[in-house]
């Protein structure tokens, strides 16, 4: 199993998220992501939206989770344990490997 590097993330709603993330080996080496596929979805409730997934450099294993601001700014507002935004990152090349789920609070941004 992948593991994430942050089990929960703040974000605020109606911005543009652009995660900047690297899987890792076991021994804390680069994962080459060469020929990988890799998606992610947040969930809650009801809701679910699929992120946008690009890999700049695959070999090193660094990928970027993003959602455009008009995107994000669909997200229900994290007032609560069960209104929490949910996300894993699925990597698939012939078998099908998940990070453990974490967690996006999603605040109500405060300048508009």
């Amino acid at each position: 199993m992948a593991t994430p590097i942050t089990k929960s993330i703040n974000f605020k709603r109606g911005d543009t998220l652009s995660l900047t993330c690297q899987r890792l080996t076991a021994a804390l080496a680069a994962f080459n992501l060469t020929g990988y596929t890799i998606a992610a979805t947040v969930r809650n409730g009801g809701f679910s939206q699929s992120l946008t997934v690009s890999m700049p450099s695959p070999t090193t294993g660094q990928f970027t989770l993003s959602q455009t601001a008009a995107n994000t700014a669909l997200w229900p507002i994290s007032d609560s344990d069960d209104s929490v935004m949910y996300c894993d990152i699925q990597f698939t090349s012939g078998s099908v490997e998940s990070t453990e789920t974490f967690k996006i609070v999603v605040q109500e941004d405060i300048t508009t």
